[in-house]
């Protein structure tokens, strides 16, 4: 069961033809799950639908909260969005949030005449908190660098429990959704902003409970960083700092514009809650271009907490460079009539709709 490293990318230059006529892409966030339905036709690929539906509720826990909710209730949740989205697909691809998984960069040093794989199998154990027999592991070839005697390369390490990977599993058998290979939300999320043009792409997701910066090269995931503070961490300092409820912050963020009352307040408390996330954001993209060489071509935003309308030129100030915000939508056709919507809710459904795209993906 791979979870997806190899071929994390291509292009949709070509579709097989035993790939199903339509695809659900399913995003399950701490506090939001995202569909996204595409179809396949002699012309293009076609969206067909999309929805989101909060979790909040389903845990007795207002809207924008983050939840962790028991397997019975995340199955009604799916139920629902799929119900009220208009789903039709029976074919589904499985975005495995980020949390359920352990992913990271290592360096392993091969001397000459060692086995690169069997190295990757004793240093994996230095990395990955739990027994290797309770976790499905999969790696990816990222750069290589020494002398003649030791080379050192690095490795994309990821894992994730064999308990959790079933419970995904079932929750797609449960709905009765034929599965293709599920994958770490990462990896939908760069097949969905990633352009072809790209050569390097720097990814900036804010969620609900994390922010995540993922550096991809030609596709492949690079470099990986994350920070445990996310857009409901925001919704509670504008909470705090207003003295009103959670209920009432989230509502306020939702619906801020610059001449709302205390829309100075509103925005200071947002933009300060993301401060330590986008300058160790920063130094990353910097290390990285140091030790690269070259200069990342693209900074894109995603995640459902970046719609706040200050984010992206607070961002992209601190780091000193051009933010734009994710458009996975321009990837498939839809009615002209769309396009607006699709281009304001695209960077919270871009994990949804880069999962529906894997089976569509041109084979080598």
């Amino acid at each position: 069961m791979g979870l997806g490293l190899s071929n994390i990318f291509s292009s949709l230059r070509t579709v097989k033809d035993s790939t199903p006529e339509s695809v659900v892409g399913v995003d399950i966030g701490s506090s939001s799950i995202k569909v996204v339905e595409l179809q396949r036709t002699d012309k293009a690929l076609m969206l067909r639908t999309y929805g989101e539906l909060q979790l909040g509720p389903y845990a007795d826990q207002p809207l924008g909260a983050s939840v962790s909710l028991e397997q019975k209730r995340l199955v009604e949740s799916l139920v629902d969005v799929i119900r009220e989205s208009g789903v039709k697909a029976r074919n589904g691809v499985l975005a495995i949030p980020l949390s359920a998984s352990f992913v990271t960069v290592v360096p392993i040093s091969v001397k000459k005449g060692e086995k690169l794989e069997a190295k990757i199998n004793v240093e994996s154990r230095k990395y990955i908190p739990v027994p290797l027999s309770e976790v499905i592991l999969d790696w990816s070839l990222l750069n290589q660098y020494g002398d003649k005697d030791v080379e050192v390369h690095e490795v994309l390490l990821a894992a994730i429990q064999n308990d959790a990977y079933a419970r995904y599993e079932e929750l797609m058998s449960e709905i009765n959704m034929a599965t293709h290979p599920s994958e770490i939300e990462m990896f939908s999320t760069i097949r969905g902003a990633f352009d072809a043009k790209d050569t390097t792409l720097t990814i900036i997701d804010i969620g609900a409970e994390t922010s995540k910066l993922f550096i991809a090269k030609d596709g492949a995931l690079e470099r990986i960083h994350r920070v445990y503070e996310g857009g409901t961490n925001c919704t509670k300092r504008i909470a705090h700092l207003l003295g009103i409820s959670f209920d009432e912050a989230e509502e306020m963020k939702r619906a801020y514009t610059d001449d709302m009352p205390h829309a100075r307040d509103i925005h200071k408390a947002y933009v300060s809650s993301l401060e330590r996330s986008v300058l160790e954001f920063k130094r990353v993209i910097e290390q990285y271009e140091a030790r690269s060489g070259e200069k990342i071509g693209r900074t894109v935003l995603t995640g459902g907490a970046a719609q706040f309308p200050a984010v992206v030129p607070y961002i992209s100030d601190v780091l000193s460079r051009k933010v734009e915000v994710a458009k996975p939508f321009d990837k498939v056709a839809y009615p002209a009539f769309m396009e607006d919507t699709l281009g304001e809710i695209g960077m919270t459904f871009t994990a949804a709709l880069g999962a529906a795209l894997r089976p569509f993906e041109a084979t080598e």
